[in-house]
C-alpha cells in the first residue's frame, strides 16, 4: 500500500530528515516499511488516542542529562525501543494482507554513537522484509551534557 512521504530519508546518507520532500514521492516495497519502522521507533506512545500504547518512545530520551555513567542504561533503553517496535509492526501487520516487500522480518540495531562532548546520540537500523531485501537509516538526537 503505497503512502506519502511524511520524512525524508536522504538516498545516500539515509538520515531521517523532518518535512515534506520538495515533490512528494508514492513509496511503496522496503522504503515503505523502513519509513514505518522510523516512524514507529519515534512516535511517542500516548500520543495517539486510538492507539495510546502505541510507539517506542525513543525521544522521550531526547533532553536529559548526560554523562558516562548514563551510556549503559541509555544504550539498555534504545535497544529496548527498537525491540518494542519491532513487535509493535509484526503484531499489526500479522493477520493484514501486506505484501511481502512492505511485510516486516526483523529490525537490527547496528549501532548506537554517544558523543558525550557534543551530546548527540547517533542511532544505525536495519530494516528488512520478508522478500529477502534490507535497507538501514540512522538518526541523530541530542541529549544535554
Amino acid at each position: 500500500m503505497p503512502d506519502v512521504n511524511i520524512m525524508r530519508i536522504d538516498p545516500v546518507t539515509r538520515r531521517v530528515t523532518w518535512g515534506w520532500n520538495l515533490l512528494p514521492a508514492r513509496n511503496t516495497g522496503i522504503e515503505l516499511l523502513v519509513q514505518l519502522v522510523a516512524k514507529t521507533i519515534l512516535t511517542t506512545a500516548g500520543q495517539d488516542y486510538l492507539r495510546p500504547e502505541y510507539g517506542g518512545s525513543i525521544l522521550s530520551l531526547t533532553g536529559r542529562s548526560l554523562n558516562s555513567n548514563d551510556i549503559p542504561r541509555l544504550n539498555a533503553d534504545i535497544a529496548y525501543i527498537v525491540r518494542k517496535s519491532e513487535e509493535q509492526i509484526m503484531r499489526e501487520q500479522i493477520d493484514k494482507p501486506v505484501s511481502a516487500s512492505e511485510r516486516l522480518k526483523k529490525i537490527t540495531l547496528l549501532g548506537i554513537d554517544i558523543s558525550l562532548v557534543t551530546g548527540v546520540i547517533r542511532i544505525d537500523i536495519l530494516v528488512e522484509n520478508e522478500s529477502g531485501e534490507a535497507d538501514r537509516f540512522n538518526f541523530e538526537a541530542s541529549v544535554r551534557n
